[in-house]
């Protein structure tokens, strides 16, 4: 699936006062600390390797065991921290670059204007009337920090040319993202559109702020559950006094996670390479050792999440289930939930349910089957209008 790429994950075109603009480029609170952190591991292993290496003059550090015999390193010291200073010039350097490069986004009313600045500097102009779009859609991207995924929630103009796509709004933060996307529509006079399993979805303007339960009441929304319908075989539902629960019945690995595993445990062998053999004693050395250690665990313990959905009388919870421990994620109040569907991730192709009121937007069951999400969609609608 094609979709258009923005480089913000916080950006905002504001319409109160035209003509206006903003740019669409690597959010600074991302790009300093970023920078910050490849300098300080460049720093580290320079200034590691200038008392090893410069001040010693050897590059090949011999260690002497307990009967006195000498024996070279696995890995040298200087090896490591030339390794590590790459690695910090790497981040820096793409991080600088990816700051050079943006998108211009300028409206004065009638058209939108998108100045494209590439990494060369070379600058392309997009031109198109208003009129020419086909609304503005609401979609959800995944992406990650390290090991880490977030949500990004991106509201843009929606037009066949994807260069000629326009961000309006995009936020790590799923806060009055319906409102902001409901806002978007009516200021424009376009259609609200969102992107689902079974394609691009048209809502008029008139029903966005009605709730599933009351286009139910209204008779423009159909309830789909049937009850006697197999249950998929990535679902567990269980059923007790007060609430029911529906959770992933096994972790599911996308080309996401194998990469993750991969990296874990190729870093996981440098690690522990180093502190055999190539431990030389440097502060330096056994801090960088000790925060890989700590950071190793944590991505190992990221990758073994599950979700779920507690549903109670008056409301949905999520929670993220990891190995011994539960933490609830969300939860949204089922009479203000407006939207539930089924959407898919661009990047890996994989699907998602979304559920979404006026004022926030819950995300269940990444990389499980489309077909799945829907009966899961079902149920949750189907328990809405029942009650």
């Amino acid at each position: 699936m094609k979709t258009a790429q923005h480089y913000s994950h916080s950006f905002e075109l504001k319409l109160n006062h035209l003509p206006c603009k903003a740019s669409d480029r690597i959010t600074l609170k991302i790009l300093l600390p970023g920078i910050f952190c490849g300098l300080a591991l460049m720093f580290l292993a320079f200034y590691d390797f200038s008392n090893g290496f410069l001040l010693s003059g050897k590059f090949d550090v011999v260690f002497t065991d307990t009967t006195g015999e000498k024996y070279d390193t696995f890995l040298s010291p200087s090896v490591f921290d030339t390794l590590i200073f790459l690695v910090g010039a790497w981040i820096t350097a793409s991080l600088f670059f990816s700051y050079i490069r943006y998108r211009k986004i300028c409206f004065n009313g009638e058209i939108v204007q998108i100045i494209d600045r590439k990494l060369g500097g070379r600058k392309i102009v997009y031109s198109e009337n208003i009129k020419n779009y086909e609304g503005v859609q609401m979609r959800i991207e995944f992406f990650q920090f390290g090991f880490i995924n977030k949500n990004k929630y991106i509201i843009e103009l929606k037009h066949r040319n994807l260069h000629k796509v326009a961000p309006l709004y995009i936020s790590t933060s799923s806060k009055n993202i319906r409102s902001k996307w409901k806002y978007y529509a009516k200021s424009l006079n376009l259609p609200a559109l969102i992107l689902t399993d079974n394609g691009l979805v048209k809502r008029n303007v008139e029903d966005l702020d009605k709730s599933i339960l009351t286009l139910f009441q209204e008779k423009k929304f159909k309830n789909e559950y049937v009850s006697d319908e197999r249950l998929p075989d990535s679902v567990i539902v269980v059923r007790k006094k007060d609430k029911t629960i529906i959770k992933m019945a096994k972790i599911l690995w996308d080309v996401y996670n194998k990469i993750s595993w991969g990296i874990i445990v190729i870093l996981a062998i440098i690690v522990l390479a180093t502190m055999t053999f190539a431990d030389d004693g440097s502060l330096s050395s056994k801090l960088f050792s000790y925060l890989s250690i700590l950071i190793l665990m944590v991505a190992t313990y990221l990758l073994f999440k599950r979700d779920k959905i507690a549903i109670k009388k008056h409301k949905f919870v999520i929670v993220h289930k990891f190995p011994l421990k539960n933490f609830k994620k969300d939860e949204i109040n089922k009479n203000e939930i407006e939207a539930i569907v089924v959407t898919q991730n661009p990047a890996t192709g994989r699907f998602f349910l979304s559920i979404t009121s006026q004022n926030k937007t819950v995300v269940f069951g990444k990389k499980m089957p489309a077909a799945d999400l829907n009966w899961v969609r079902k149920f949750l609608i189907n328990n809405i209008i029942k009650g």
